[in-house]
């Protein structure tokens, strides 16, 4: 008999200790509702739509895509891991459907040509804005420089014709 109350008592003390554990393992496996919209987010920014090609699933308008949207969300709350949400999309929709970040070499050389084409862009318009400044902005043709006020060749005399009708 001694034995038994031995081991009810060790049962009781072990769930005594376990309660305690238990209910913050809970703790960290609820988690707020802020911490999965930003999960079901990011994870949906992160894998193609099978509905939508070439669109996340973030960005498809299917609603196949946001029943895997809601997916996501109920697989966050539940607990599980980014990376296990991931595996478990891939799994369901296939390898080719995740999202390859490009290497940042890559970043690095686009963002590099995209300031060296804006610095060109801004090297035109100030040359263009000189030049118009300046008064070289006219067009010459194969004679030599053209001027807006050159004088017309009127050997017929139809100017004078034409601004006599106009003064009467």
């Amino acid at each position: 008999m001694k034995t038994q109350r031995h081991k009810g008592a060790a049962w009781l003390l072990a769930l005594a200790f376990m309660a305690p554990a238990s209910a913050v393992l809970a703790q960290d496996v609820a988690r707020s509702a802020d911490e999965v919209s930003r999960m079901t987010r990011e994870i949906s920014q992160e894998i193609y739509s099978p509905y939508c090609p070439g669109k996340t699933l973030a960005m498809c308008p299917s609603a196949n895509a946001g029943v895997a949207r809601m997916d996501i969300q109920k697989m966050a709350s539940e607990g599980m891991e980014k990376d296990a949400i991931k595996a478990e999309l891939i799994e369901r929709f296939g390898e080719d459907f995740e999202v390859v970040e490009p290497p940042a070499e890559d970043n690095a050389k686009l963002l590099g040509s995209i300031v060296v084409g804006l610095i060109l862009a801004v090297l035109a318009v100030v040359a263009l804005a000189r030049r118009r400044m300046a008064g070289d902005g006219h067009v010459a043709d194969e004679d030599g420089p053209s001027s807006s006020m050159e004088p017309i060749d009127d050997e017929d005399g139809y100017l004078d014709e034409l601004r006599d009708d106009y003064l009467s």
